[in-house]
């Protein structure tokens, strides 16, 4: 099972902060002019992208891991691959080609799947035998999720309706350079939380 997918989420994370940092800069060489808050809702974008990126992956590694019978069966969720699919991993001439074709079904399908909300992640893991996640990872489980839940739900403001504030209309929701570090540190804060339980 590959082991970088916290190194893969840091990368991911650094780059959301430096769309903070560009945003910031273009704010000062402008003189305020030019409006960078975009910039900031970029990076909290991308901060959940990462997130929803990371939690893909650990569930592709452990559901290749199952499928090879290298891993005991986790929850009695199905991901739901097709019988041809089926047919092609048990036809597999050897077990390079039995892993490169379990990798390629299992992410194939699991994109259209999208693991941000708390909920979502929780069954997602337990789907792949890492069971109550919060609990397990988070002194106070629920803390844990109403704060990347209240991110998800901005980011989910911010993509599909422009971030527009409903009480203002014409309007966008302030969001400032603080704000969207602070976001991307509880997402950075709940992957290093849980990762040592995906391992």
């Amino acid at each position: 099972m590959p082991n970088s997918r916290r190194d893969d989420f840091d990368s991911d994370i650094t780059r959301a902060r430096d769309l903070i940092g560009l945003g910031q800069s273009i704010g000062t060489m402008t003189n305020g002019l030019v409006d960078s808050t975009d910039l900031y809702r970029a990076a909290l974008v991308q901060g959940i992208a990462a997130w929803d990126r990371y939690v893909h992956g650990v569930v592709l590694d452990r559901a290749v891991e199952i499928m090879l019978g290298r891993r005991p069966i986790g929850s009695v969720s199905r991901i739901g691959l097709s019988l041809n699919s089926v047919a092609e991993l048990i036809n597999a001439s050897d077990p390079a080609a039995r892993e490169l074709a379990a990798r390629s079904f299992f992410a194939e399908r699991l994109t259209t799947e999208t693991y941000q909300r708390p909920d979502d992640v929780a069954a997602a893991l337990a789907m792949v035998g890492v069971k109550s996640i919060w609990s397990t990872a988070f002194k106070d489980a629920r803390q844990a999720k109403v704060a990347i839940g209240v991110i998800v739900e901005r980011r989910n403001k911010i993509v599909h309706q422009c971030d527009c504030d409903p009480v203002t209309p014409g309007t966008v929701t302030s969001l400032d350079p603080a704000d969207a570090t602070d976001a991307l540190e509880v997402i950075r804060e709940t992957v290093h939380s849980i990762d040592p339980y995906c391992k």
